[in-house]
């Protein structure tokens, strides 16, 4: 659904299935809304299905999606689930796949790119950062598994939230500068 800055109602989304919407994401450039849940679905601001993919040959949820500024690609993080590894994938703008990254051992829950949009921070088993390529930057272990992450306005830090309720702020690499319990 899209609200008003008032809380009206001004638009409301039809799922192709029952299955929840896990993420959703603008495309910076276009009046497009890309959601995922079982597959990556394109939506115009009319609420009209323009495009769905299936991302993978094995029934799995994706978590997250993050366009990166330029409008040119997207990255989804998906669940995974006990024989098939999650995926990071990063998808051109018309969605076709371009990488896929099979490196964790927990879902990707979340998402974020930096201001600059030079460098993609997700959350799962470790806080990884990722550039605009797919290649791995910088690795920061974690005691949980990650749900939340963003960067500050700045882009030299970024905090994350956790599912045992701990958050971490780190610097631009990865590394743990303080933990609030």
């Amino acid at each position: 659904m899209i609200y008003d800055i008032k809380g009206k109602l001004i638009r409301k989304f039809v799922n192709e299935n029952t299955k929840s919407i896990t993420a959703i994401d603008w495309h910076p450039k276009k009046n497009i809304l890309t959601t995922v849940t079982d597959k990556i679905r394109f939506f115009d601001f009319e609420g009209n299905l323009q495009k769905s993919i299936k991302h993978r040959q094995e029934d799995v949820m994706l978590l997250s999606i993050a366009w990166h500024r330029s409008g040119d690609f997207f990255v989804t993080g998906d669940y995974g689930d006990e024989k098939d590894k999650s995926l990071l994938q990063y998808w051109s703008e018309q969605g076709e796949l371009l990488k896929t990254i099979d490196i964790s051992k927990g879902e990707y829950r979340n998402l974020a790119w930096n201001p600059k949009g030079d460098r993609l921070a997700s959350a799962s088993d470790a806080l990884r950062i990722w550039d605009t390529n797919g290649n791995l930057v910088s690795e920061g272990n974690s005691k949980d598994y990650l749900w939340g992450v963003s960067w500050n306005e700045n882009g030299n830090s970024i905090i994350t939230s956790s599912m045992e309720q701990r958050i971490v702020l780190w610097n631009k690499k990865a590394k743990r500068i303080m933990t609030i319990e």
